[in-house]
């Protein structure tokens, strides 16, 4: 762990606990991203953000940054681009880059918001938006025209959701056990808003990670077959467009593995009173 990590660990525990220390030790973190923007930031996204317990999801990183977004906003600008630099093929680091991007846009937009910026600073930050969209030379799928998805993406993702009863989707589905703390949401078919935090937890970095191999695989393998197109919107969009929690192939993700472990629940109650 280097002195940044350090650091930043140190700071998240300050925060986590509102100590007094905070509001100092934040002040250094802005500091560090004044003087070393893409150490500081690399090191929170893709060292401490995928290891600290205090960052287990998204939204935990959203709660971390967004309140400090008026002292990051340049740091986040700067940085965003950089994140493409990853391959996009569903390795942790494409993962992460994902929610970085998330998170860092609603920064963006909440800047742009804000009267006391100059309309200089402002189109610079909408000069940024528009270089992080997703943009076909930032994907590597072969013999797949991903300009023409990415135009496509509105008429293609309304049959996304049915992409998750597609038997190659099969290994994804949850098992009653891990969809325990959302049985009942599934069992009235409703999410209460107090639910969206149960989906946060649910849907950690490797779940994400699982999800998005599938889905690269699927393509790989299919890429002559309708579903691959798509499968590649929904691999596009899922948590850059639209949140991971409430994407439509998401939502019937849940559904099926909920309909798959009700069946097996009863299927191994009939078989326990035999």
């Amino acid at each position: 762990m280097n002195n940044t990590e350090k650091f930043i660990s140190a700071l998240l525990e300050s925060w986590k606990s509102e100590s007094v220390s905070y509001p100092f030790m934040q002040a250094r973190f802005h500091k560090f991203i004044k003087l070393s923007c893409k150490e500081t930031l690399e090191t929170l996204f893709y060292k401490v953000y995928i290891n600290h317990p205090l960052l287990p999801n998204i939204n935990s990183l959203r709660s971390f940054l967004i309140p400090q977004c008026r002292y990051l906003y340049n740091g986040i600008a700067s940085f965003l681009p950089l994140t493409w630099s990853f391959p996009t093929t569903a390795d942790l680091k494409s993962v992460v880059s994902r929610d970085v991007r998330f998170v860092g846009r609603e920064i963006l937009m909440l800047t742009i918001n804000d009267l006391r910026i100059t309309q200089k600073e402002r189109n610079h930050l909408f000069h940024t938006l528009q270089l992080i969209s997703p943009k076909a030379e930032y994907y590597q799928f072969e013999k797949i025209n991903i300009q023409e998805i990415i135009e496509q993406i509105p008429a293609l993702l309304r049959k996304g959701d049915l992409l998750a009863e597609l038997s190659d989707f099969s290994g994804i589905y949850f098992t009653a056990h891990e969809l325990e703390p959302l049985w009942n949401s599934l069992q009235n078919y409703n999410f209460l808003p107090e639910d969206e935090a149960k989906l946060e937890d649910f849907f950690n970095l490797s779940i994400k990670h699982q999800i998005l191999a599938t889905l690269q695989n699927f393509i790989n393998r299919n890429w002559y077959s309708p579903h691959a197109k798509i499968a590649c919107a929904v691999y596009i969009t899922l948590g850059e467009i639209i949140p991971w929690t409430k994407h439509p192939f998401i939502r019937r993700l849940l559904a099926v593995s909920y309909q798959e472990a009700k069946t097996l629940k009863r299927k191994q109650n009939k078989e326990s009173i035999i």
